[in-house]
């Protein structure tokens, strides 16, 4: 990949990123929706891998990048 469309998927990944971060919140931080605990779990679960594997990206992107730059 080039140099713009790497930076270019970071920018992207780290949206994302946030995006998961805020729906965490929403989801988790519920104070006046009853939701089961099998429920919570799940959705814990599912945010901890999808920001785990958005993170790992993160870091490939960067490792790319930083291989680019001291060509």
């Amino acid at each position: 990949m080039i140099r713009e469309e790497l930076e270019r998927e970071l920018e992207n990944i780290q949206a994302e990123l946030e995006e998961v971060a805020e729906m965490r919140s929403a989801v988790l931080g519920q104070t006046g929706v009853h939701v089961g605990a099998r429920l919570l779990q799940q959705y814990r679960a599912r945010f901890d891998r999808d920001q785990a594997r958005l993170e790992a990206r993160l870091a490939e992107i960067r490792a790319q990048l930083d291989a680019l730059g001291q060509e």
